[in-house]
C-alpha cells in the first residue's frame, strides 16, 4: 500500500522551485526591521545573537525534514498529528495552525504596507490589502505557472536583498570596527540571548512549509535538498545583514536599519528603495504562505475535516482553497482596521502557535520515531520550545481555546459518525476523521 495520498495535486516542484517557495514562505518584511533591533538590544553580540538563533533551529528544520520525506502529505503538521495521535492530535494541530496564520499573514501585509503608505501615500490597511490581492495572482496561473512564478520571485528577492548588503557594504565608513566574538561573561551572554526571541520567529515558517511536500515530483529525494538549500541561503541572508547592520552607524534608524544603511551609497533615493522592498518582500512571503496554507486547508477538505468543496481542484489547483484562505485574511485585515486589534498583537498570538506548533511536530516525531536518535531529538525540541515559552510569558488563554474548539469539534463530529454511516471520502490510506489512528 502506497505511504502517499491519493491526490489531484499538480507535482510540479523540483529542487529549484521547493527551494524558492520555502525562501518566499520564511523571509520576511521582519528582515527590514531585526537587524536594527538586534543591535540596539544586543549591541556588539548582534550578529552572534544571529548566529546563534541560526544554529538552534536546525533540529526544528530536522524533524519537518525528516517527516516529511516519510509523508508527503499537504496536511503538513496535521497530516504527522493524525499519524501520531489520531484524528484529535490532527484537528488540533490543523486549528493551530490555522489559528497562527489567520493573524500572521495579515500582520505581514500590515507591515509591508506601513513601509509603501510612508513613502508613496495611502493608507496602510489599504496598501496592504493591494499587496495581499496581488500576491494571489501567481496562483491563478495554470500548470506548473505558480511553481515557476515562485522561482522568479524568491530569485527577484534575493537580487534586492544581495544588492542593499552590498550597497550597505559600500557605504561603510573605512576604519569602522568589525564584528568580534562576544566575550565569555556574564553580561555578554545575557546580551547575546537578549534578541533571541525576537530573531527566532524570523527562521519560522518551514512549518507553513511542510504541507508543500506532497508537491514535489520526487518528494524522497527533492523535499530534503529543497529544505536544507533554502535554511542555508536565508541564514545566509540573515548573517550577511548583521553583519553589515553591526557595522553601519544606526543611531536613531533601530526601526528602520535599511535606510541608514543603503543611504550613504543610495542617498535619499534609498528610503524609497527600502519600501518598494518591503511591498516586494511582503508580496512574496504572501505568495508562498497562501500556497502552503492552502494546501493544508485542501487536505482538511478531502479527509473531511472541513467541507469537502474545499478539495475542489481546477488543472491541478487547490482553487477552492486558495479563495477560502485569502478570504479569511482580508477579512482580519478589515477586521484590525475597523476594531485596532494592533500589530503587535497579532504577531505575538501567531508567534506562539507557531512555537507551540514545533512541539507538536516533535512529539508525533517521538511517536512515529524509526531509531532512537530520532526520538531523542523529537524529546530535545519539545523541552527547546518549552523553555522558549517560558522565557516568552506570553498568555496561552488563545492557543488552549483552539485546542478546546477543536475537542468539541472533534467530539461532534464523532457523534453525528456514531448516527449515520461515514461516507468515503478521497484521500487514500488516511481515510475520514474517524478517531481511528493510522496505521
Amino acid at each position: 500500500m502506497s505511504g502517499e495520498p491519493t491526490s489531484s495535486l499538480t507535482k510540479s516542484l523540483g529542487v529549484f522551485s521547493g527551494a524558492s517557495l520555502l525562501m518566499n514562505i520564511v523571509i520576511g518584511a521582519g528582515l527590514l526591521t531585526l537587524p536594527g533591533l538586534a543591535v540596539k538590544v544586543a549591541g556588539d553580540n548582534a550578529f552572534a545573537a544571529w548566529a546563534v538563533c541560526a544554529v538552534s533551529a536546525i533540529p526544528l528544520l530536522t524533524v519537518f525534514i525528516i517527516l516529511g520525506c516519510r509523508y508527503p502529505d499537504a496536511g503538513g503538521i496535521s497530516a504527522y498529528a493524525r499519524r501520531g495521535f489520531g484524528s484529535l492530535g490532527a484537528r488540533i494541530a490543523a486549528f493551530l495552525l490555522l489559528g497562527a496564520v489567520v493573524f500572521g499573514l495579515p500582520s505581514i501585509a500590515l507591515t509591508g504596507g506601513h513601509y509603501v503608505a510612508s513613502q508613496f501615500g495611502g493608507g496602510a490597511h489599504a496598501c496592504a490589502l493591494a499587496i495581499m490581492l496581488a500576491a494571489v495572482l501567481p496562483h491563478l496561473t495554470p500548470g506548473e505557472g505558480p511553481a515557476k512564478a515562485m522561482g522568479w520571485i524568491a530569485s527577484s528577492v534575493l537580487a534586492v536583498i544581495v544588492l542593499f548588503v552590498c550597497a550597505g557594504w559600500a557605504g561603510l565608513q573605512p576604519g569602522t570596527e568589525t564584528v568580534r566574538l562576544p566575550a565569555l561573561s556574564p553580561d555578554s551572554i545575557a546580551l547575546l540571548l537578549a534578541p533571541f526571541m525576537m530573531l527566532f520567529f524570523a527562521f519560522t515558517g518551514w512549518e507553513v512549509g511542510a504541507g508543500v511536500a506532497e508537491e514535489f515530483r520526487n518528494p524522497a529525494r527533492d523535499y530534503p535538498i529543497a529544505m536544507v538549500s533554502s535554511f542555508v541561503l536565508a541564514t545566509t541572508l540573515y548573517l550577511a545583514i548583521a553583519y553589515v547592520a553591526q557595522r553601519a552607524e544606526l543611531s536613531g534608524a533601530y526601526e528602520a536599519p535599511f535606510v541608514a544603511i543603503v543611504k550613504p551609497f543610495l542617498g535619499d533615493a534609498g528610503a524609497a528603495a527600502v519600501a518598494a522592498t518591503a511591498a516586494l518582500l511582503v508580496f512574496a512571503n504572501l505568495s508562498g504562505a497562501i500556497w502552503g496554507v492552502s494546501r493544508l486547508i485542501f487536505s482538511l477538505g478531502r479527509d473531511g475535516g472541513l467541507p469537502h468543496a474545499l478539495a475542489g481542484t481546477h488543472q491541478g489547483r487547490p482553487v477552492a482553497a486558495v479563495v477560502c484562505t485569502v478570504s479569511a485574511l482580508v477579512a482580519v485585515l478589515i477586521a484590525d482596521g475597523v476594531t485596532g486589534l494592533g500589530l503587535e498583537t497579532m504577531i505575538a498570538l501567531a508567534g506562539q502557535n507557531f512555537l507551540i506548533l514545533y512541539a507538536v511536530a516533535a512529539a508525533a516525531l517521538t511517536v512515529l520515531a524509526r531509531s532512537w536518535m530520532e526520538r531523542a531529538l523529537g524529546a530535545a525540541v519539545i523541552l527547546f520550545v518549552a523553555i522558549l515559552l517560558v522565557l516568552q510569558g506570553r498568555m496561552i488563554v488563545y492557543p488552549l481555546g483552539l485546542v478546546a474548539l477543536a475537542a468539541a469539534v472533534e467530539l461532534a463530529n464523532n457523534g453525528l459518525l456514531r448516527r449515520k454511516p461515514a461516507r468515503p471520502v478521497s484521500g487514500g490510506r488516511y481515510g475520514s476523521w474517524s478517531g481511528t489512528r493510522p496505521d
